[in-house]
């Protein structure tokens, strides 16, 4: 369900994003509402939920908890090979993720709703190692720290 006020200028940035994509039927914000829009491209029709998140660059799980409600409304909607169902989330300055609902997960896509190829890990940190020093010099001949050795 819908708490505050209509995103019109997420809505308005998002349908500009989706026109680029196809042909857009929007639907009325009113409670209750499975996606937002529909993409009608070639091959593929894309029901398109948007949400605002309080992070984007998070892992997937975060996203997944914050969206729990879009995306158990957005798995309703038949799943098939020419069907998406598409996750929008967005923060209030305006930049957006865009992914494909899966019945176990979430797949990132790019704006023209092409797959991102899955970044391999970053390497974990390694602590910093000093810089190796040169031995010290032998102390001369007759000083105080040769004798106690």
């Amino acid at each position: 369900m819908s708490r505050g006020r209509k995103p019109l200028v997420a809505l308005r940035e998002a349908g500009q994003i989706a026109r680029k994509r196809g042909e857009v039927r929007h639907f009325a914000h009113e409670p209750g509402m499975i996606c937002n829009f529909v993409i009608y491209c070639m091959f593929l029709t894309a029901h398109v939920r948007i949400k605002r998140v309080s992070r984007l660059r998070c892992p997937l799980s975060v996203i997944e908890r914050e969206a729990a409600d879009a995306l158990i409304t957005l798995r309703a909607i038949a799943s098939g090979p020419g069907i998406s169902r598409e996750l929008w989330v967005y923060l209030p300055r305006g930049s957006f993720r865009f992914f494909r609902v899966t019945e176990t997960g979430l797949i990132e896509l790019d704006r023209d709703g092409a797959v991102i190829p899955k970044q391999p890990e970053p390497a974990p940190a390694r602590p910093a190692t000093p810089a190796s020093r040169p031995p010290a010099p032998a102390p001369p001949p007759g000083s105080p720290s040769e004798r106690i050795s």
